[in-house]
């Protein structure tokens, strides 16, 4: 049995109903997985890579550690995620949390209205794990804290749950072709870093 799929409920038709549902000021962690049920690592990931797409380090850091963690027990093949305690004691203000529904909800309803069974033989347990091994892989990029790592790989990682969820092969290949774009721009962040410490360095010692 996939981790994601429960095709009976949109994302955006549950995350509306948790945010309408709101009568504290505030939502924990815990509480925003008890209410995804079932499908707490899909909407976990689509959830925690949200923030992401926004081009701030901070906001990566914040936010790529939980996701780190279901991407991990994903790859594992567990089919209940689990977070450290001090991670699902955090809250989010309803505000927040209420704009963030607001924001992303007809972008969501946009993306659900395309997507439908394609390519159904690229979904499995084992499958999921390759998935999980993949939102590893950029929440890696995501964690570092360079200008724009964190919003390609975040996209990347949004599209695939989304089509893990749905059973689209289609979009599960675009996710995965656009997380890797992301990881590939990282990459050469990171090596014109490199190489421009190494040339100050022969600068300063006069080589």
């Amino acid at each position: 049995m996939s981790h994601f799929h429960q095709p009976e409920r949109s994302v955006s038709n549950i995350l509306r109903g948790i945010a309408d549902g709101l009568k504290a000021e505030s939502i924990s962690i815990r509480e925003l997985l008890a209410a995804f049920g079932e499908r707490a690592f899909g909407l976990g990931i689509i959830v925690f890579a949200l923030p992401n797409t926004t081009p701030i380090p901070v906001i990566g850091a914040l936010f790529g550690i939980p996701l780190m963690f279901l991407a991990v027990q994903m790859c594992m093949g567990r089919l209940h995620p689990w977070l450290p305690k001090a991670v699902m004691d955090r809250s989010i203000e309803k505000s927040r949390f209420i704009g963030m529904v607001d924001f992303v909800e007809p972008k969501l309803r946009k993306a659900e209205s395309i997507l439908k069974p394609r390519l159904t033989f690229l979904f499995s347990p084992a499958a999921d794990r390759l998935v999980g091994l993949f939102v590893m892989l950029c929440t890696v990029s995501i964690l570092i804290p360079l200008p724009g790592s964190n919003f390609p790989p975040a996209i990347g990682v949004i599209i695939v749950a989304l089509a893990v969820i749905a059973e689209d092969g289609v979009a599960l290949i675009v996710g995965i072709l656009v997380g890797l774009l992301g990881l590939g721009y990282t990459t050469l962040m990171i090596g014109g870093l490199f190489w421009a410490v190494v040339i100050a360095f022969q600068s300063w010692i006069g080589f």
